[in-house]
C-alpha cells in the first residue's frame, strides 16, 4: 500500500500526535490537518485515498466535512473518529453513505490499523471494479466494431459468391464438378440445358450411374493422377471434348472440374 495516503483531521494537536504515533510504521503516507478547511486544502493538493476525521470540531463537524469530501472526492474512503456519545448521529451518516466506518475514542491501536487497512482495501476494490467496468465497456465496443466488420465481410463475401455462382451458371461452356469420392456434385445451367441426363440429376449421384463408361474411366485417371489430358467421349448423342482440371493439392485432392464443349463437324 506504499502508494496510498491517509489524511487525519482533528482540532486537537494531541490527538494528531497520538495518531502519528499509532500509525508511524504503517505502509502509507500520513497527512494531518487541524480543521476541515485545512483538510480540504490538503485534499485539493494531494491524492488521498482515505480520510479519518474527528467529529467534534469548531466551525465544521466531522460529518459535515466528510459530506463535502464525499461530494468532491467520492472514491476517498471516509472514517469518523468520535466519542460514543455521538454515535447515533454518526450511524446516520454511515447509513447515508457519507461515512465508511466509525472509530470510537479512545481507540485501540490495532483496531485503528485494521479499520484503515480495510478502508484502503475497499478503495482498491472500488478502483479495480471501475477499471474492469471500463475495460469491459471498451471490449464491448471493440466486439461490436468487429461484429460489424464481420457482418460487412459476410455481406461482401456473399455478394461475391452469388456473383461467382451467376458467372458459373452462365458460362458458355458446360461445367461438371466431381468430388474425390467420384460423385457428380454440381453442374451449371449450360450443361443442364444441353445434356438431357443432367436435367433431373440430384447432386451427389455417382458418376458411373450417369456418365458413359469411357468418361468415367478418364475421370478416375484424373482423380488419381496429376497428369491430366483432354479427352473425347460420346454422351446424349453428342460428341464432347472434355478439359479436366484437378481441385485441391497433391496432398489433399478434392476432386476435379470438367469443362465440356460439343464438337461439331
Amino acid at each position: 500500500m506504499s502508494e496510498h495516503a491517509v489524511l487525519a483531521v482533528d482540532d486537537e494537536k494531541s490527538i494528531l500526535s497520538s495518531l502519528r504515533r499509532s500509525l508511524r510504521k504503517e505502509p502509507y503516507k500520513l497527512f494531518t490537518a487541524e480543521s476541515g478547511a485545512e483538510g480540504l486544502e490538503i485534499l485539493a493538493a494531494n491524492e488521498i485515498q482515505m480520510v479519518v476525521s474527528d467529529q467534534r470540531m469548531p466551525n465544521m463537524s466531522g460529518t459535515e466535512f466528510l459530506s463535502q469530501v464525499k461530494d468532491l472526492y467520492p472514491d476517498t474512503v471516509r472514517v469518523v473518529l468520535s466519542g460514543y456519545a455521538e454515535a447515533e448521529a454518526i450511524v446516520d451518516s454511515i447509513n447515508r453513505g457519507a461515512v465508511f466506518r466509525f472509530i470510537g475514542k479512545p481507540w485501540e491501536d490495532e483496531d485503528l490499523k485494521t479499520i484503515i487497512r480495510q478502508g484502503l482495501a475497499h478503495y482498491n476494490l472500488v478502483i479495480q471494479n471501475r477499471e474492469l467496468s471500463e475495460q469491459t465497456k471498451h471490449q464491448l465496443v471493440e466486439l461490436e466494431r468487429l461484429n460489424n466488420l464481420l457482418a460487412d465481410s459476410v455481406v461482401e463475401r456473399t455478394r461475391s459468391l452469388q456473383f461467382s455462382q451467376e458467372v458459373l451458371e452462365h458460362l458458355p461452356l458446360m461445367v461438371l464438378g466431381i468430388s474425390q469420392e467420384e460423385e457428380l456434385i454440381m453442374t451449371n445451367d449450360t450443361a443442364r440445358q444441353q445434356l438431357t441426363p443432367l436435367q433431373c440429376m440430384m447432386p451427389g449421384v455417382e458418376i458411373d450411374d450417369i456418365l458413359p463408361l469411357e468418361a468415367v474411366e478418364r475421370i478416375r485417371q484424373c482423380l488419381a493422377s496429376s497428369e491430366i489430358e483432354d479427352f473425347h467421349f460420346q454422351w446424349d448423342e453428342k460428341d464432347l471434348h472434355a478439359r479436366p482440371s484437378r481441385l485441391g493439392t497433391e496432398d489433399n485432392p478434392r476432386g476435379c472440374v470438367i469443362l465440356l464443349e460439343e464438337v461439331t463437324s
